[in-house]
């Protein structure tokens, strides 16, 4: 049996089992969002984000996730790759591309066939462009005349879905989060226009708790692809096309303190308003060391991480100390002024700016505690345990061969015994001998008892319902075996029961014992049966003598009813076991049998075999995935094992074993027919039964057996852990704690400032710890408030649903000037031919030319 492809699916799911580490998903997200992607960069960043929460959020979440592109092959590919729940589906897809556009600027825009606000914003000069379907091609005006021809259709699919969402909002408030590249031609060319819609439709709605929040992610984002960076002309377009939209957003950001609206027109709407673009915006740039740009995959996944974060209810602050504690998303849209020192090599120390602007950057550092690899390598270990035991020979269990004789033991003692013997068949039509009387001696001396005739007779009909007699032994033989099979199927699973059967062809390591063995061995009787007519002599014998000679004493004439009568029934009964064993072999009744059991055994095989492999397959992978990664973060463990040393007993191993054969008994029908089986609630189950004698604290427990000097047993960790209070605790909890936070990476800033420039701005550290591992979280509160961190106990909180450190900076207030990458996109900005069209999406009523430069602060 293949796999099918939707049972790979439910093996990916495994990595989601959690039983040590388990995160509770009541109240875990921060709801009432929708995260929007714009362009290919912003909606793949969306698709990570979408990857780290679809399995785990629920509707009543009402997390909702949405792509808007102009790439038509892009967005048929994401939609395919939904059913792999790795993109978007087709409810979660806006085009802005109509066939419609294709020609409308085949003539220019002068001669423009279409209604004039469609693109009254664009250059009377722009050139001829054909517009196809993959893609604005860096063209942030042809992005936006497309959104602007589509507009009718996305404004109803769009404002549809913010009502949606709004409805189902607890508290009348709802958070929208568009993500976006600056770099490219869709994207920044639609951004601020589906901003402002957004927010125009919310205020004609009336929502007063609608946040509008950006993300946007510089050219330099993608600048570790080969391909971008081995083509100059490609990067100098994206990093002035960067510029340009930053120079508008920057505009817009302030746009409530200028006297000045945004207008945005389509053919039949017309929107003008006067509001700030974002309530809070974060900036994401690439990140360069010594290797070159950080991959596009890994800054996108980073700004995904921080995204989830902002999905989640993450806390910042600590209830403990002043109760200031806040949920970070809440922090991202808070948008107050903050004073900013200006840079001291310029300016007197004296001079204050105000950072009038609401950009955000964030510089974070998650150390996961790899509670998930620690599980699944220990998943592992006593899954492949058990699964060995499925292949244990069966025939260490006496009782097994018993059943099995017992199941052949009516065959077996009719095809021992002798001709003229007793036939002991639990089956209708044999012939009944107490209906004959025993003739007297003078009948048998006359030849008028009619015995042999009587009993001919009866054979004679006997013969007539000897089919259905060996059918019904069949049916009866293949019960009992099938019996047998199905009681040790249940205790020893599917492969032992192939082993019972012990069919060749299905790969049993010993085919000299089991059922067809047995069945074999009783076809081999039956085929060295010999007929006797030793009781049709005798009866001659006694006719002869009786014939010749007269008795005179009465014991002789009894002697001599007897012995005829005796021989008789048992000529009657040689003759019937010869039909038998005559019908026996034309039905061939162990033909038969051998090869239902050889079907059976094959069938057995083919439903669990490629099963169980798989399933052996997946879990082991995980482990070796886990432990890679356990090597490389837990380098300071004294030994990489995490349940204590006599966990693992034959007990325990059974207990996985018989769950495994539940398993695949239960989904009998689903393996065989191809239909999804439900293996990660079902070996989630199976792993809670077994890892429920860990008991409380069950993460803590696992590293201790690991960072312990000494092995540890059972008995140890409970008392490490049975009270509040335990110095061997304490210390080895010291020691996992230490191996995480002295051991902290390189910061990941989403974000690349200027030297020098963090001291300028006002930082907001929050650090968090599990709340599902106390006594760890305890000692690395203390090592980060102890040097050379020195952290504040108010900056500390512990989180739920997290299995991590997260130490974290929101950099508040800074102008675009402060970051690392603008000289470079100004530079190639200012180097543009004033000829090109389609650099600002409103080159007639606003030239952002004349908009101060990004670097001035």
């Amino acid at each position: 049996m293949i796999l099918i492809d939707t049972q790979k699916e439910e093996f990916s799911k495994l990595r989601d089992i959690r039983v040590f580490g388990r995160i509770s998903h009541d109240d875990r997200f921060n709801g009432n969002l929708l995260v929007i992607g714009l362009g290919g960069v912003g909606s793949r960043t969306v698709c990570n984000l979408k990857g780290m929460m679809v399995d785990d959020i629920i509707p009543e979440d009402n997390i909702h996730f949405l792509m808007i592109d102009s790439d038509i092959p892009e967005m048929e590919q994401t939609i395919e790759d939904s059913k792999e729940h790795v993109g978007f589906n087709a409810l979660e897809v806006l085009s802005i591309y109509r066939p419609n556009i294709e020609n409308i600027l085949a003539d220019g825009i002068k001669k423009n066939p279409v209604h004039p606000n469609l693109a009254n914003w664009m250059d009377a000069d722009f050139p001829d462009v054909t517009v196809t379907k993959d893609g604005a091609h860096g063209n942030r005006q042809i992005g936006r005349l497309m959104f602007s021809n589509a507009y009718e259709d996305i404004r109803m699919l769009l404002f549809d879905r913010l009502e949606e969402i709004h409805d189902k909002a607890n508290g009348n408030w709802m958070d929208v989060i568009i993500v976006s590249s600056l770099s490219g031609g869709t994207g920044s060319g639609i951004l601020s226009d589906l901003t402002y819609n957004i927010r125009a439709y919310g205020k004609a709605k009336k929502w007063a708790n609608l946040r509008i929040g950006g993300c946007l992610l510089m050219p330099d984002v993608i600048f570790g692809n080969k391909s971008v960076t081995e083509d100059p002309e490609l990067m100098f377009r994206m990093m002035a096309n960067g510029c340009a939209a930053l120079k508008e957003v920057d505009y817009y950001m302030k746009l409530s303190e200028k006297d000045d609206a945004y207008i945005f027109e389509s053919t039949t709407h017309k929107l003008v308003i006067r509001e700030n673009l974002f309530d809070a915006c974060m900036l994401v740039s690439g990140k360069k060391d010594s290797q070159g740009y950080l991959p596009e995959g890994t800054v996108l996944m980073d700004t995904a991480s921080f995204l989830y974060k902002l999905a989640c209810n993450k806390y910042i602050g600590n209830n403990d100390v002043n109760d200031d504690s806040k949920l970070l998303r809440d922090v991202f849209f808070d948008n107050e002024k903050y004073s900013v020192t200006n840079w001291k090599m310029e300016h007197s120390d004296s001079e204050i700016a105000t950072a009038n602007c609401y950009y955000k950057v964030v510089s974070e550092a998650d150390y996961k505690i790899p509670i998930r690899e620690i599980e699944n390598i220990c998943e592992s270990d006593l899954f492949n345990k058990a699964y060995k035991r499925l292949f244990v020979s069966p025939f260490d269990n006496p009782q097994i061969e018993a059943d099995i004789k017992g199941a052949l033991k009516e065959l077996d003692d009719f095809l021992h015994a002798e001709p003229g013997d007793e036939i002991n068949l639990s089956v209708n039509g044999l012939i009944q001998f107490g209906q004959f009387t025993k003739p007297t001696y003078k009948m048998i001396k006359k030849h008028t008892d009619g015995l042999r005739e009587h009993m001919g007779e009866k054979l004679d009909n006997m013969d007539k319902e000897l089919p259905v007699m060996i059918k019904s032994i069949k049916n009866k033989l293949w019960n009992s075996l099938d019996a047998v099979i199905a009681k040790y199927i249940k205790v020893c699973g599917p492969y032992a029961a192939i082993d019972i059967i012990g069919a060749p062809t299905a790969g049993v390591a010993d085919s000299t014992r089991g059922m067809m063995a047995e069945v074999k061995k009783l076809q081999e009787l039956h085929s060295k049966y010999t007929p006797s007519g030793e009781y049709s002599r005798i009866i001659e014998s006694i006719c002869e003598i009786v014939a010749k000679r007269f008795f005179t004493f009465p014991s002789a004439k009894r002697e001599t009813e007897n012995g005829y009568y005796d021989a008789c029934i048992k000529e009657t009964l040689a003759s019937e076991r010869n039909r038998i064993m005559d019908e026996i072999d034309a039905q061939d009744l162990f033909g038969d049998t051998l090869r239902w059991l050889q079907q059976r055994a094959e069938r057995l095989d083919e439903i669990y075999s490629q099963f169980g492999e798989d399933l052996k397959n997946s879990i082991e992978d995980l482990a070796n995935e886990g432990k890679v990664t356990t090597k490389n973060i837990l380098k300071n463990a004294a030994r990489h094992e995490f349940l204590p040393t006599d966990y693992v007993n034959d007990s325990r191993i059974n207990e996985v074993k018989d769950g495994l054969i539940r398993l695949m008994l239960d989904n009998e029908a689903n393996i065989d027919n191809g239909r999804v089986v439900p293996v990660k609630d079902a070996m989630e189950k199976i792993y809670r039964r077994l890892f429920s004698g860990i008991g409380a604290y069950g993460p803590e427990k696992m590293l201790s057996v690991a960072f312990s000097d000494k092995k540890l047993a059972e008995n140890d960790i409970n008392v490490m852990f049975g009270s509040p209070t335990n110095d061997r605790r304490d210390e080895v909890m010291q020691k996992v704690a230490a191996a995480f936070v002295n051991d902290i990476q390189e910061e990941k800033q989403l974000c690349v400032l200027k030297d020098g420039y963090k001291e300028l701005l006002l930082n907001k550290k929050y650090i968090s710890v599990p709340n599902v591992m106390p006594y760890f979280s305890r000692a690395v509160k203390g090592i980060l408030m102890d040097k050379p961190y020195n952290e504040k106990e108010d900056s500390i909180t512990l989180n739920p649903g997290e299995i991590e450190i997260s130490i974290s900076d929101m950099y508040v207030g800074v102008p675009a000037s402060m970051m690392a990458c603008t000289a470079e996109m100004q530079k190639a900005y200012n180097a543009v031919d004033s000829s090109y069209k389609g650099l600002h999406i409103d080159e007639v009523n606003r030239d952002m030319r004349d908009f101060p430069n990004l670097c001035t602060l």
